[in-house]
């Protein structure tokens, strides 16, 4: 009874450590995350490095929209100071003021301690420079929202044609494998052959060059896989020890987006490109930069004020000074007459950085046009190429299937079932390759028409 016991008690422990090894497994099975083309970017918009940092940048320029419109808010200030002379302060005065003979008589007048405070005032009430500086500052925060966009699209472009690579690798990879897998085949059905006298030595010796080969390709295609991915990861802000499984695939149907015509004759005018309003919002900055510089010549009128507190006694003790009070407010007017050919100068440069801006508009205009023409015809090759490629994979695995029969069948060569696979092979891997360039093309264009956001 008690043996029976003992054999109960040890049959349920084995079933709980099995329950306990197979939900460990489990977890692992499961803790590998899935994520899609689209989830990708949107982590990217969260965890980009890059993209914080101009996030950051545009922040930075509020902050200077601030600092600019600060020039209309009142400055005040408090000044204090305390002195202790060993020699009193000398003033000098006519001697008939004195009560002597001399022409300018020494006096030497004030306290040893001497204490003072004072707050100033002064709010500017009148100034086009400062005018012309917020309105450039307000320019440059549109500027910096514009490079925000650009980036994010440029971002989406980058982490679209990463994705793309790891799954065109993995691909590659499954292809290449299933090759390895009929080269191994086709090596140990030689040495079969030959053992038995009925096969060349040549071509067992082909199969298995062929399978070395096929070998290393499988070797370097995963550890392309790993650094692609890692440099998914890196885009996408993440952990390099995390892992994910892409769920997305690297197919096309015939309506596929991919597959569309577009009208080439498009307007550069209508583009939502970021990176040509930077450069009209340029243009823009560098004439209120003009304007602000221009407005040196025009006076500018603050209003200003300050209430004082002083002393001056040979007692150093505070409780024991006798306090007396200044205090005025009055308007100053400040007009630039000759600045040594300094403003002059300032003005020039900044009209010949304007003539450069808009000359770069003309030239961004030109390179946009040359980007969409040179985008549309590598859209239109890669077309083409895929509906090649799609036709050669159905020929190659017709004509592997007819060289292995014939070889079967013992009117074929063994060279012909190699070349066979090695055509179908390299066929279906340049289909893959013609599906990726036709999706790189899509992204490429999107992004020029600049319709690539968050």
């Amino acid at each position: 009874m008690k043996t029976d016991i003992i054999k109960t008690a040890m049959l349920l422990l084995v079933k709980i450590v099995l329950f306990l090894i197979s939900f460990s497994f489990g977890i692992k099975a499961h803790a590998q995350k899935t994520i899609t083309l689209e989830e990708a970017i949107s982590l990217a918009s969260q965890g980009n490095k890059t993209l914080k940092i101009q996030n950051l940048e545009e922040l930075r320029a509020k902050q200077s929209i601030k600092e600019a419109k600060s020039a209309w808010l009142p400055n005040i200030a408090f000044n204090g100071n305390i002195s202790r002379y060993y020699d009193r302060q000398v003033i000098f005065l006519p001697g008939s003021f004195a009560g002597t003979d001399k022409d300018v008589q020494e006096v030497r007048v004030g306290g040893l301690h001497q204490y003072s405070g004072a707050i100033t005032f002064n709010q500017t009430l009148f100034s086009l420079k400062s005018n012309q500086e917020v309105k450039a500052s307000l320019i440059e925060e549109k500027i910096e929202k514009e490079q925000t966009g650009d980036l994010e699209s440029r971002l989406i472009q980058e982490v679209t044609k990463t994705y793309y690579q790891v799954l065109l690798a993995q691909n590659q990879l499954v292809l290449l494998e299933k090759s390895l897998q009929r080269n191994e085949k086709a090596l140990k059905d030689a040495k079969s052959l030959f053992l038995q006298g009925k096969g060349l030595k040549t071509d067992t010796l082909r199969s298995y060059i062929a399978v070395e080969n096929l070998k290393a390709s499988v070797s370097y295609q995963l550890s392309s896989i790993r650094l692609s991915k890692t440099q998914l990861k890196q885009l996408l802000g993440v952990d390099e020890n995390d892992d994910f499984e892409l769920v997305d695939s690297l197919s096309l149907d015939d309506n596929s987006d991919e597959l569309t015509v577009y009208d080439e004759s498009i307007s550069i005018e209508d583009l939502k490109r970021h990176d040509l309003s930077i450069q009209k919002l340029t243009i823009e900055l560098e004439e209120k930069r003009l304007a602000a510089i221009r407005a040196t010549h025009s006076p500018e009128i603050s209003l200003m004020g300050q209430y004082q507190l002083q002393s001056q006694s040979d007692d150093a003790k505070l409780k024991n000074q006798t306090w007396h009070n200044t205090s005025f407010i009055g308007v100053n007017m400040s007009i630039p007459i000759f600045s040594g050919g300094k403003t002059t100068s300032k003005l020039k440069q900044s009209q010949l950085k304007l003539e450069q801006e808009k000359i770069k508009m003309e030239d961004l205009y030109d390179a946009v046009k040359l980007e969409l023409a040179t985008i549309l015809s590598n859209w239109n090759h890669a077309k083409l190429q895929y509906e090649t490629q799609k036709r050669t994979v159905e020929a190659a695995e017709v004509n592997y299937a007819m060289n292995n029969q014939r070889y079967s069948n013992g009117i074929g060569s063994k060279l012909e079932v190699t070349d066979a696979e090695l055509a179908l092979t390299t066929s279906q891997i340049n289909y893959l390759h013609a599906i990726y360039n036709l999706k790189m093309s899509k992204t490429e264009l999107q992004r020029a028409l600049g319709e690539l956001n968050f």
